[in-house]
């Protein structure tokens, strides 16, 4: 067996004569990685323009930039690039695993690109290519570790996918679930060249679709600790700190933030700082940094949530006149392809209807909450009952956010009855409350071993049909399915 994989490595290597992975390309592989594309491109000028790993880079740096900046303009410039790039590399030697792989990866990157400019059914379609190609891949080189990445990262997505959208994904011929998914992620994070981008995966994935616990906290610590020139894991640090409650820790990492002209400049910086004063209860210095963000970005992501967020700091600092004004900016801004910005949307909506400004209790229960100040937002709730609120959906959060302060202090039989009266009282409308509730009591009783009872509300976390979080609810609630 040993000689048989010696001999294939070998016939790879004479074989991929158009695929020079050289030194230089590994090293702007990993420069670009670090997000220092300043680095990178000058490594690249270096290059034969024609060698697929130079195509592949230029792709990838480009990719980096439109993501991060957001730039519609050099987007649609870009745009007669992807069919030169992808034929360029298929008309080169095809007996290369590089071939399909490289082809497979920048079909990801055009997916990702046309997701941010909304054009959701032709990155469908760049989907399924990277698919099909990564798996004849798998067929023809069924030893050839880098092919895991990408292909653990589809099957994660596939696995995600409504049960009732399944027979799409069948139709197609495109099969995998989580469990498959993260095994061959965790086989491609052992790679010397590819394997960090890999881990980086890994960490998303947990935080995003399936449970982010403190074993998985400490080893993204230490991986920022022992990559101190990684852009990419401080970015990767801030964002799960913020999503996991970790405010203090999101802050400590930010310090490290690399800022210095050669990494690429991430205007998305501002809103982390906004959101810790947020957390911390500044709202003249979250006021401050979210202002900076719409002054320094030129996208269209997190717009409507900035003017929410600007509207709330004022509201709490008791000036109503200039809450409204930017509640009124909240409809002419951006778009609604993140969640939070869909959320922003729906509060304007409601707003213009009631006129009615949230409860300052319950926002800055939630605030506190959110930046995993516990006892704080117990303090906030502890003094009020559901009688305190004249409407039903401040009681639905009221008791909402008990259960979940509840169950981040591990007091999760406190935590039980208030979210179970959360769903009552969710029941016949469209705010998320039910179907969160519904999710986290499918993750207690899913840690205290009641499967069946763990599973039943998973699936009724799905079955609401809609609220601002749908699609971040359904996409847990369908990964611990799996999982069970």
């Amino acid at each position: 067996m040993k000689t048989l994989s010696f001999l294939l490595l070998i016939s790879i290597k004479i074989l991929a004569n158009d695929f020079d992975f050289t030194a230089n390309h590994q090293k702007i592989y990993s420069e670009s990685f670090k997000l220092k594309l300043q680095n990178s491109k000058v490594l690249l000028a270096k290059e034969n323009p024609k060698n697929p790993f130079s195509i592949f880079m230029q792709d990838r740096i480009d990719m980096l930039e439109i993501l991060t900046s957001e730039n519609k303009t050099q987007y649609e410039k870009l745009l007669e690039k992807e069919d030169e790039r992808l034929n360029l590399i298929e008309d080169l030697d095809k007996n290369s695993p590089y071939n399909r792989l490289l082809r497979a990866e920048i079909n990801i990157h055009w997916a990702m690109m046309k997701l941010r400019f909304g054009s959701e059914i032709k990155a469908g379609w760049n989907v399924i290519s990277a698919y099909r190609l990564l798996e004849e891949n798998q067929k023809l080189f069924p030893k050839f570790i880098p092919n895991q990445k990408a292909f653990g990262c589809l099957h994660v997505l596939i696995g995600s996918v409504p049960d009732s959208q399944k027979w799409i994904t069948k139709i197609l011929g495109l099969r995998g679930d989580v469990k498959q998914g993260m095994r061959e992620l965790d086989m491609a994070s052992r790679d010397k060249i590819w394997g960090l981008e890999a881990k980086f995966c890994e960490f998303f994935i947990n935080a995003y679709v399936l449970k982010f616990d403190e074993n998985s906290n400490k080893e993204l610590l230490q991986l920022i600790d022992n990559q101190q020139d990684n852009l990419t894991f401080q970015f990767l640090g801030v964002v799960i700190s913020l999503k996991e409650n970790k405010t203090e820790q999101a802050l400590q990492i930010l310090k490290k933030w690399h800022r210095e002209n050669e990494y690429l400049a991430m205007p998305i910086e501002s809103l982390y700082i906004a959101e810790i004063h947020l957390f911390k209860g500044n709202y003249q210095q979250a006021s401050s940094a979210y202002l900076r963000y719409l002054k320094e970005f030129r996208g269209q992501s997190f717009l409507k949530d900035t003017y929410y967020k600007l509207a709330i700091c004022q509201w709490l600092l008791s000036d109503e006149i200039k809450a409204k004004s930017f509640i009124n900016k909240i409809p002419t801004v951006g778009n609604t392809y993140a969640e939070s910005d869909k959320a922003a949307l729906k509060f304007y909506e409601n707003f213009k209807k009631t006129n009615t400004f949230p409860n300052q209790y319950l926002l800055k229960a939630r605030l506190l909450f959110d930046g995993g100040y516990y006892e704080k937002a117990s303090v906030e709730l502890g003094q009020l009952s559901e009688k305190n609120f004249s409407n039903q959906k401040d009681k639905a959060e009221f008791t909402y956010r008990l259960g979940r302060i509840f169950q981040k202090i591990d007091e999760l039989d406190k935590a039980i009855p208030y979210f179970e009266r959360s769903i009552v009282l969710t029941e016949g409308n469209e705010w998320h409350f039910g179907a969160s509730s519904s999710l986290q009591l499918g993750y207690i009783f899913h840690s205290k071993n009641m499967k069946d009872k763990s599973k039943t509300y998973f699936e009724k976390a799905i079955s609401y049909k809609k609220h601002e979080y749908k699609n971040a609810t359904d996409m847990r609630a369908r990964a611990a399915l799996n999982e069970i």
